[in-house]
This record gives C-alpha cells, sequence and structure tokens, in this order.
C-alpha cells in the first residue's frame, strides 16, 4: 500500500474511485483491512459512509471492481473527512 500524510503520522490506505458507477463512489481500505464505502458527501442524509466489512472476508482476488486508485487530495472536503476519522 502507498503511505499518505495524514497531519499527525503516516499511515497507511489506499482510497479507488470508481468515477461514480455506484452510490457507494469511493473506497477507503485501511492499513488493517477494513474497507468503507463513501460518497463525496458522506454525513449528509442523503450521503453515504458505511463500513463494508474486512478485505480479509472478500472473495475477489482482484481490486479492480473498485475502480482507479486516487488520493486523499482528489476527494471533496467532506470526503477527507471522513477518510481522516477513520485511519
Amino acid at each position: 500500500m502507498k503511505a499518505y500524510y495524514n497531519h499527525t503520522k503516516m499511515e497507511n490506505f489506499k482510497i479507488f474511485d470508481n468515477c461514480g458507477r455506484t452510490i457507494d463512489r469511493y473506497t477507503l481500505i485501511t492499513d488493517d483491512g477494513d474497507v468503507f464505502g463513501f460518497d463525496d458527501n458522506p454525513f449528509y442524509p442523503l450521503g453515504f459512509g458505511q463500513y463494508c466489512g474486512n478485505i480479509n472476508q472478500w472473495t475477489s482476488k482482484t481490486l479492480d471492481h473498485l475502480g482507479k486508485p486516487i488520493t486523499v487530495d482528489q476527494l471533496s472536503e467532506q470526503a477527507k473527512t471522513f477518510v481522516e476519522e477513520r485511519i
């Protein structure tokens, strides 16, 4: 996994963008394998931000279905906050 800066410490995580094909446009995979799906407004009543289990529970051997890897800088401010609260 690629390391990104998180204000006070380095954390390993990955973020994927499926370009809006689904409500959970973005997928966050933390360094311990927890997976979260979210959109640009995960804290709004009509937004989406949800824990999706641990990567070790998945049967898929590839991450291709999650979209392209992106950096945290490419997210909206709300989405950045969602990520920061989970890493």
